[in-house]
């Protein structure tokens, strides 16, 4: 696939839907640099390409080499705010929005951002219970 893609791109260099689902190959792969690489060339082509920020958040959180570095961490926010400011209901990346708060010990904003998606969602199980568990541990 990485092949034919590749051809792709030698025949339209500018074409983000190409560079997208190279980087979906790669993640699956778990080839993270690359993946990310990828992502962000279909960024740079589509900056509303809203996925594209998700998928490289979740690129970021994968790199087990990088794992739970804050400056790692503040990329992930921000493609995920990203991703959010595209789509305001895009409640699988306030979710994981939250989770990065969490992480960077930002408890009330996690709360906050899970409430999002509980105001959406009201069925929301994780949402639920990632909120109880932050609110019992960390917000007492």
């Amino acid at each position: 696939a990485i092949e034919d893609f590749d051809k792709s791109i030698e025949i339209n260099p500018n074409w983000d839907l190409t560079y997208f689902s190279k980087a979906i190959v790669y993640h699956n792969m778990q080839k993270l640099e690359e993946a990310y690489e990828n992502y962000s060339k279909a960024i740079e082509l589509n900056p509303k390409m809203i996925d594209a920020y998700y998928n490289r958040a979740h690129v970021v959180l994968l790199d087990k080499e990088n794992h739970g570095k804050e400056d790692e961490l503040n990329k992930a926010l921000k493609d995920f705010e990203k991703s959010i400011e595209l789509d305001d209901k895009f409640t699988d990346a306030m979710y994981y929005l939250a989770i990065v708060k969490m992480k960077l010990k930002d408890y009330q904003g996690a709360v906050n951002e899970l409430d999002k998606v509980i105001s959406l969602e009201p069925e929301a199980i994780h949402s639920k219970a990632l909120k109880k568990l932050i609110l019992n541990k960390y917000l007492k």
